[in-house]
């Protein structure tokens, strides 16, 4: 199994259940994770968190910026058209507002998802995520809902590390 990290994730340990006051055998588990080609995340999430002035950037950047995998090959190009055609398709249930802020560029969800989308049958990706499936949400488009709609697993953090026998 391999994990690709969503910024909610990354950011939400780093602020709370894992700060870099206390947490540094999580951070290193993870970047040992990473070295082991078991956890990655993508270049938009690197651009999501290089908006910060925190630790978490000063992490990623001296830790983890090797293991932020390029969204720019051919294939996850595709995936991320058949995504944003499909968010389109979805205008009978989600608001525009939603549609539209799904669709901005510099957002790193579909991104991720088209990540793991264009590697289904290979790579066989888990995305993680704090987001939690609701399907009768309607003004946000959240990352286990399109998941569930294109077959790609998902987990929060805590299953991830539960998953590689993570112990503090």
């Amino acid at each position: 199994m391999k994990y690709l990290i969503d910024s909610n994730t990354f950011m939400t340990a780093a602020r709370s259940f894992y700060s870099f006051d206390y947490g540094t055998k999580f951070w290193d588990f993870i970047e040992t994770q990473a070295k082991n080609n078991t956890v990655a995340s993508i270049d938009k999430v690197l651009e999501e968190i290089n908006k910060g002035n925190d630790a978490l950037k000063d992490w990623v950047n001296k830790k983890f910026k090797n293991y932020f995998l390029s969204t720019k090959e051919e294939k996850v190009l595709q995936k991320y058209a058949e995504l944003m055609q499909w968010a389109e398709s979805k205008s009978n249930h989600y608001t525009r507002n939603a549609i539209d802020e799904f669709m901005k560029e510099d957002n790193a969800d579909p991104w991720l998802i088209a990540y793991a989308y264009a590697y289904l049958n290979t790579s066989n990706y888990i995305i993680v995520t704090f987001e939690k499936p609701n399907p009768n949400r309607k003004n946000k488009i959240q990352i286990p809902e399109v998941c569930n709609a294109f077959q790609i697993k998902h987990c929060d953090l805590f299953q991830m590390l539960k998953d590689l026998y993570f112990t503090m």
